[in-house]
């Protein structure tokens, strides 16, 4: 079965259950085909949604699906789709809602555009008429849409997320964390991980992304929705973390410093981020407790290192978070470790470094600068020594 059967079979599929549409785009974004009846109005809805530069580099930056939220809260699922790496094609699921959004919020951004009263109206007409899709299942037509075009399988943690510039913190937007711990079951089961500290836990999350149903959390606002949905879940696995051996103390801190870095968000994909490091966060944290040999005040030193990455650390603060002199500390600390502490905060800002990579979108610069280290020649430096390749070259491979 060739591309085009794929899509036609995977776009009939879609129409026996939503009045959800499929739309072709050439390499310069010209509408090329698409089931919706009204294509060249509800085209220009998708248009103007983008600016072209942006765009572009949105488009071209991976070959993943793209989730994409414009400021009146309609989305769509972008495919891309390459030939030996050159953007010729681009396949669009939508538009469609995951939340039930006033219609005065709709008139009020369309308005913001200059359009006839009868352009508007045929938009608002068309709007009324467009399904109220749950995200998981979205997800899943993303997954299933990239595969018709690609025949390469991939998970929900690979799509990617974007949002019209203009749309701000308190506009309708959704993320891969409207399921983020999902049923009873599956939460029950990723406390448990965090409890045990089991570092196969990647797998576990990419089902429940797809399969989870956390609730309605917030009246009407989606992104407040997403946030409660972390700030839940952030509590969850502080105490299941707690349980699972990490001093009280840790994990109020890290609960704190999660609290404040979700409240602080303004867009999906900051969003996802955070939630991703969390997650990964509180696991490794509670594997190195249950596995560690070192002493009660070498723990202490190397939780309160973990706690501090991102300021200056001295071996006189970690003496005295110690109670030993800094000679004494310095030595048991080697003997137990088998680093120097100068070179254990060396390896765990580098492994910080490495999770940032793989679960943020910072520039390398920037993450050089948050953890300390004096320039980006001396990060990227001693990352290869531990890696084996650059911060750049180990973004790229865990991307693909």
């Amino acid at each position: 079965m060739d591309t085009e059967a794929r899509l036609s079979l995977f776009r009939n599929m879609i129409l026996c259950c939503h009045e959800l549409y499929l739309w072709t785009y050439d390499s310069n974004f010209h509408l090329i085909s698409s089931n919706c009846p009204e294509q060249t109005t509800i085209d220009s809805l998708f248009v103007m949604s983008h600016r072209r530069e942006e765009f572009d580099r949105q488009i071209l930056s991976g070959h993943t699906p793209i989730i994409f939220t414009n400021e009146m809260g309609l989305m769509w699922v972008m495919v891309p789709c390459f030939e030996a790496d050159e953007f010729i094609r681009l396949y669009v699921l939508g538009p469609f809602f995951v939340d039930d959004i006033p219609p005065k919020s709709i008139e009020a951004q369309l308005n913001k555009h200059s359009l006839s009263i009868s352009l508007r109206q045929e938009f608002l007409r068309f709007l009324r008429r467009l399904p109220i899709i749950s995200l998981n299942r979205i997800f899943e037509y993303a997954v299933m849409l990239h595969f018709c075009v690609t025949q390469e399988k991939i998970t929900v943690s690979d799509l990617r997320y974007s949002e019209s510039r203009k749309q701000t913190a308190g506009a309708h937007s959704q993320s891969e964390l409207a399921d983020a711990h999902g049923t009873y079951k599956d939460e029950q089961e990723m406390l448990r991980m965090v409890r045990e500290g089991d570092l196969n836990y990647q797998t576990h999350l990419d089902k429940m992304s797809v399969t989870g149903n956390l609730g309605k959390l917030s009246n009407g606002d989606a992104m407040r929705q997403m946030k409660n949905t972390v700030l839940v879940c952030v509590t969850l696995f502080s105490r299941a973390a707690i349980e699972g051996g990490l001093a009280p103390e840790v994990s109020y801190t890290l609960t704190d410093h999660y609290f404040q870095s979700v409240e602080a968000c303004s867009t999906i994909s900051d969003l996802v981020d955070i939630a991703h490091t969390m997650q990964a966060d509180f696991i490794q944290r509670v594997h190195r407790c249950r596995t560690s040999h070192l002493s009660p005040p070498v723990q202490d030193c190397c939780e309160y290192i973990s706690l501090h990455l991102e300021d200056k650390l001295t071996l006189s603060q970690l003496a005295q978070q110690a109670g030993y002199t800094e000679y004494y500390l310095s030595k048991k600390f080697k003997r137990e470790t088998g680093l120097t502490p100068s070179e254990y905060i060396r390896k765990e800002r580098l492994a910080r470094a490495a999770l940032l990579l793989r679960t943020s979108q910072d520039d390398v610069q920037d993450i050089s600068d948050r953890l300390q280290f004096c320039s980006q020649s001396y990060f990227a430096d001693h990352f290869r020594k531990l890696y084996g390749v650059s911060p750049t070259e180990y973004r790229r491979l865990r991307s693909e």
